[in-house]
């Protein structure tokens, strides 16, 4: 009777230490197949900060070429010529005069606005096509004619909206007397066209005298606009 108990007391080890070794081996595997998932996430990250970082550059890069003109206005045999060097030696040659115009512009339109004065797109237009016929009589052609000047037809836009301006501005005081219109083709009819009526001789010699009076009293009064004006300097040329 007792060798059957030692025997059924030894059969029953191994089953104790077999259900040990299950419980255990679930353990020791699950901390290396974290490791192994956080190395691969660390990994995933890293891949794409470098594609994002990649495309950066791609896009700094392409920005960079399609605005090389902001930087560089030439390159000569390799070496770039700055745009900023090609501003500073403009503003040496004619800065001051650059500068003088934009007040000018600056100071019509303020007055313009004050007054409420305004200029509309169709006369602008209207007298664009005048120019553009009157060079046309003389052979020419406008855009060819701005394009020598360096200017586009915008650019001749601006210039009339302007002129249209100081004239309403100034010139609506601006009176032509019969007697000053005479004595104009007594002192220059050697001067004057031929071919012209009396009638038509006198609207030409009206508008250059109108023209003429203008122009004085466009200078005049721009003078004592700018004088008025309270205008800071920063740059000195």
């Amino acid at each position: 009777m007792a060798k059957k108990t030692i025997k059924s007391t030894t059969s029953k080890k191994p089953t104790k230490k077999a259900a040990v070794k299950k419980s255990a081996s679930p353990k020791k595997t699950a901390p290396v197949t974290a490791a192994v998932s956080g190395n691969s996430v660390k990994q995933i990250k890293l891949k794409k900060a470098y594609v994002v970082g990649a495309l950066v550059l791609i896009v700094l890069a392409t920005l960079l070429w399609a605005g090389r003109s902001l930087f560089v206005a030439a390159v000569v045999n390799g070496q770039p010529v700055s745009r900023l060097a090609v501003v500073r030696d403009a503003e040496e040659q004619s800065g001051r005069q650059a500068l003088d115009n934009l007040i000018r512009n600056t100071l019509i339109e303020g007055e313009a606005r004050e007054k409420n004065v305004t200029v509309s797109q169709e006369e602008i237009d209207e007298e664009i096509k005048k120019i553009e016929e009157t060079l046309s009589e003389q052979g020419q052609q406008l855009d060819e004619v701005l394009s020598v000047q360096g200017m586009k037809r915008e650019d001749l836009g601006n210039l009339v909206r302007l002129d249209k301006l100081v004239g309403k501005l100034v010139g609506e005081d601006i009176k032509i007397t019969d007697k000053e219109i005479d004595e104009y083709i007594e002192a220059n009819r050697e001067i004057l066209p031929e071919d012209q009526t009396e009638e038509e001789l006198k609207k030409i010699v009206n508008e250059r005298l109108r023209q003429q009076k203008l122009n004085e009293a466009v200078q005049k009064w721009l003078g004592d606009l700018q004088q008025n004006a309270k205008i800071d300097y920063w740059v000195s040329y």
